[in-house]
């Protein structure tokens, strides 16, 4: 590997004596393969100045973000006994490739990673032996605990933190040096659980603890003792007592996956008892074995469709085949990841599809309770299994919680809501479903889907309060409101409405917006390298949002015109914010001075015929028009375009011989239009450039083996015509008899609008053996040759009745037979819509929901409401005017909706376009200010000292920090 240059410490440097050597950089490569992190707060008093120092243990939250130049800086201040005032937070990362982990002072500024060993021509850190997988840290900094999976030696070292910096004159620690035990099975995932004091002790006194969970409450927790008295003890032989951090007396959880279950080990037992010195590694004395159980609900038979969706005998669309549920039988847990909210303790299963519940009062009662149900709508044969959890903390008003789950599967996360007991009823146990999938069907509907698979995650509360102007206090937890009947707060009044503190100013500079993050958040660690934020409960959101609502701009209803406008960011969706969704990066606006964000187009539409010539737009042309909504008074239809919103026509002006109603009126003269679905942002993936073409091409068949059968049907086994979205006469028919078209009216449309197949193929050459094969009375060279000989655009087109995946029926004609005659064996087919615009984009190319009926084989469209907006045929409407939603010629796909109306369209005829706007999710890309894309992120957690997250890599970038603050990479130690 290439060496990397990393900042090493001398001995001098980090002796405790005293001594102010600085650092100096060593080309070597320091942090590698860095699996789990833990942190701990740590002091040097100086009681006598002539001795060396005395390490102190803090609560993780004394460390802050100050920052000192030497490692060895403490500031001592000699007029209070030689206290240390500004202690320095510690990294603790597993080196997983060499069985050690190091030890990184976060407080210096010259980012150093601490060599506990100089001699040695590469860093050295702490021995835990091999495969360490988990390490966690006591709240008081007192110990860290380290789980390792070496083959043979299985179990749990203590770190004392009074052991992991360097002593001058002390010897470098070994493996030996540290308390272990012995676990019979390969540890996994692993928490410190505080067994609470004695709830029957008087609460004059002091509470006492109990040393093991069998035993009685007669333990005195411990008090600090003074450092003055430690000051001989140079090399801390004392491993601390973590009674008197407070809280209880502390457990270790520990996971065995092999085992199914969990152990519960005193920690204070393994740091002091004599077994487990010196290299003794003794058996875990395990106070607790919870065996964990696979508790499913009985297997159900697969979902009849809902009564009444669709009606008997209708064959309009399609009921998606429902595969049965996974089977339900489980040998054993595997226990994955561990998140504990409360009294709840969740357990992640790599092998059954659950989330374990353990009611845990205390570590020493646990009590299994029905699990989570994790499952995939989209999937729901598949066995979803999970690996890592996080769990959020309850905010008012309704003081929800939330479980994250990671399904090992495929890298996405599920959403429980845990805000009540877990219920005995299923429904109540599985992963939450969005509101109105139909507005992004490029999500599915039950978990959030990231462009790469999320490998950890974590979940933060953050908060940035603002204080009064008048008198300087500063609420917390307020949450932003838009109403226009607040009093806002200023210097010059004493009483105001808190809420229109956080309000988005302006000129977009400061308040509500997508870079201050005031709530509850979670950040996902991806495998590519990314770090994505996923808004969970923002207490700005209600100020992310239009000054005027409407259910175009997903509100919940149209606000009145005569209303008074509301003090938001004047964004263009009220979904700017979604729980559980990923965040925007910017404001959703026409410009915020930063270039095109709102979705929209770069130029209106342009429409061009066969030849590429422009048409203008006239009364004799064919118009795209903005659709209008079919209930209520029609709203302020608008579309971006470029930086600018151009107003759409909800009236005729009468000042032109059109009707302007759904177009874009400029100084030249009416425009044509369309409207961008603002219902949710996401659902704008890409910038595109969009053809909509009249009686198009919606696919061709060039590499799949198509030919005439016996029956003069188009076959080809692997033709795949449903997925390619072929819709036939006899599946537009019962389109139009479902939407109330009479029967003959039906019969008629269906045939101008069914597809047809038009073979591009070449026919064989005229001296070709096949010719003298062919009845001559049916076709020969010269005949064929005048039909398709010619400009492929100008042959016959066959019109197909039914569609099946593997093969079409046409309608049987004499040119049916006069086509199988003229091309032997295989054809290649261009499949046309006929009478009907067909919508395809460069990215997407052409949007469909039909699928091959379970029951006859026939293609339809889908019934799942879901998939509703996949669309990419607009029927032509020749009537001029106001198009609105629902009506037959009304064309609604996940990013747009519009209309063509009036003249007389030829084939090929295209309007184009290219949108704008694409949804950027906001993400950190550690690849970015990395010197290599080889990043595998292993694990990312809040460090709560600081506020900052640190991300781990198992590659060669070591330790990341982010800031929460201002959604940025502090620093980087490596």
């Amino acid at each position: 590997m290439k060496p990397r240059l990393a900042l090493v410490a001398s001995t001098s440097a980090l002796a405790l004596a005293g001594c102010a050597a600085e650092a100096t950089p060593v080309p070597v490569e320091a942090l590698a393969q860095s699996g789990r992190s833990a942190f701990v707060c740590l002091a040097i008093d100086r009681p006598d100045p002539n001795k060396p120092g005395v390490m102190r243990s803090l609560p993780i939250t004394d460390c802050s973000y100050g920052t000192v130049e030497s490692s060895t800086d403490y500031e001592v201040d000699a007029k209070d006994g030689g206290r240390a005032t500004l202690p320095h937070l510690y990294g603790l990362v597993t080196q997983t490739a060499h069985g050690e982990v190091a030890v990184v002072d976060l407080t210096t500024e010259s980012s150093l990673i601490v060599d506990r060993d100089t001699g040695t021509p590469a860093p050295s850190f702490l021995p835990v032996g091999a495969q360490p997988v988990d390490i966690v840290a006591t709240p008081g900094g007192t110990a860290s605990f380290v789980a390792v999976a070496e083959p043979g030696r299985a179990g749990i070292y203590a770190l004392p933190s009074a052991k992991v910096l360097p002593r001058e004159g002390c010897p470098v620690p070994s493996l030996s040096s540290w308390p272990a035990c012995s676990l019979p099975s390969a540890p996994g995932e692993m928490l410190l659980v505080a067994d609470p004091p004695d709830p029957d002790a008087d609460p004059e006194g002091s509470a006492k603890l109990r040393s093991s969970c069998e035993g009685r409450y007669d333990v005195e927790p411990t008090e600090p003792g003074d450092p003055g008295a430690f000051v001989d003890d140079v090399c801390s032989t004392s491993n601390g007592s973590l009674d008197m951090e407070g809280g209880g007396r502390q457990k270790l959880l520990v996971t065995l996956p092999d085992l199914g279950g969990f152990v519960v080990i005193d920690a204070q037992k393994l740091l002091e008892d004599t077994a487990y010195q010196d290299g003794g590694f003794a058996a875990c004395d395990v106070e607790r074995w919870v065996p964990l159980q696979v508790s499913l609900p009985p297997a159900e038979p697969p979902d009849e469709p809902p009564p009444g969706d669709v009606p008997p005998g209708d064959v309009s669309c399609a009921q998606p085949a429902v595969a049965a549920s996974p089977e339900q039988a489980f040998d054993k847990a595997r226990p994955a990841g561990l998140a504990l909210s409360g009294d709840r303790l969740f357990i992640a299963d790599l092998d059954a599809p659950v989330i374990h519940v353990v009611d845990l009062p205390t570590p020493c009662e646990p009590r299994e309770q029905p699990p989570l149900l994790p499952a995939s709508t989209l999937e729901p044969g598949r066995v979803v299994t999970t690996r890592r959890l996080a769990v959020s903390q309850a905010s008012p008003p309704e003081f929800n919680r939330y479980l994250y789950a990671v399904d090992a599967g495929d890298g996405s996360v599920m959403v429980f809501d845990i805000s009540d007991d877990v219920s005995e009823d299923p429904s109540r146990r599985s992963p939450l479903s969005r509101e109105n999938p139909d507005w992004n069907p490029f999500q599915p509907p039950d978990r959030i889907r990231l462009p790469a698979p999320v490998r950890d995650l974590a979940i933060v509360q953050r908060e940035i309060p603002r204080s009064l102007p008048a008198t300087g206090v500063v609420p917390r937890g307020i949450r932003c409101s838009p109403l226009p009947e607040l009093r806002t707060c200023d210097s010059s009044v004493t009483s105001c409405d808190l809420e229109t503190l956080y309000r988005t100013s302006s000129d977009r500079d400061s308040g509500a917006g997508p870079l201050k993050l005031r709530g509850t958040f979670a950040y996902m660690a991806l495998t590519n390298g990314q770090v994505a934020i996923v808004d969970i409960d923002d207490l700005d959101a209600a100020c992310r949002g239009p000054e005027r609502q409407s259910v175009r701009a997903g509100c919940d209803a149209d606000a009145s015109p005569s209303s008074p406008l509301l003090e938001t960011s004047g964004e263009a969706s009220c979904n700017v914010v979604l729980p559980h969704a990923v965040r925007s990066e910017t404001y959703i606006v026409a410009s915020d001075g930063s270039g095109q964000i709102e979705p929209g187009v770069q130029g209106l539409p342009i429409l061009y015929d066969r030849s590429g010539a422009v048409v203008p737009l006239s009364g004799e042309s064919p118009k795209m028009r903005a659709t209008f909504p079919s209930e209520g008074a029609a709203p302020d239809l608008a579309l971006a375009v470029g930086v600018q919103r151009e107003v759409i026509a909800s009236s005729d002006s009468a000042e032109s011989e059109l009707d302007e109603r759904g177009l874009v009126l400029r100084s030249g003269g009416p425009q044509h239009a369309l409207t961008m679905n603002l219902e949710d942002p996401r659902v704008h993936i890409a910038n595109e450039t969009w053809a909509v073409t009249y009686e198009g091409v919606l696919t061709s068949i060039t590499r799949a083996s198509v030919a005439f059968d016996e029956n003069l049907d188009l076959r080809g086994t692997d033709a795949r015509f449903c997925r390619r979205g072929v819709q036939s006469l006899t599946s537009v028919k019962a389109q139009l008899k479902a939407a109330g078209v009479p029967e003959g009216e039906a019969e008629t449309r269906a045939e101008q609008l069914a597809d047809v197949a038009q073979i591009t193929s070449e026919l064989p050459d005229e001296d070709a053996t096949y010719w003298k094969s062919v009845d001559s009375a049916v076709c020969s060279f010269d005949t064929c040759n005048a039909k398709y000989g010619s400009v492929i655009t100008s042959r016959p087109a066959l019109r197909i009745v039914e569609a099946y995946e593997d093969h079409l029926e046409l309608d049987r004609t004499d040119e049916v037979g006069f086509a199988a005659c003229c091309f032997a064996g295989s054809v290649q087919l261009d499949i046309r819509a006929g009478g009907q615009w067909i919508v395809r984009s460069n990215g997407a190319g052409f949007l469909h929901h039909v699928i091959a009926d379970p029951a006859g084989g026939y293609c339809r469209n889908s019934c799942d409401t879901r998939l509703s907006r996949f669309n990419g045929r607009v029927a032509h409407t020749p009537r001029d005017g106001r198009v609105t939603d629902g009506d037959v010629g009304a064309f609604l796909n996940p990013m747009f909706r519009f209309a063509v109306t009036g003249g007389v369209p030829e084939q090929d005829m295209q309007f184009r376009f290219t949108t704008q706007g694409a949804f950027t999710p906001l993400a950190l890309d550690l690849v970015d200010i990395s010197d290599t894309s080889e990043l595998q992120p292993q694990s990312i957690q809040l460090v709560p000292a600081t506020g900052q997250l640190a991300v781990t890599d198992g590659s060669v970038q070591g330790l990341f920090l982010l800031s929460s603050r201002d959604v940025a990479v502090t620093r980087r130690y490596r």
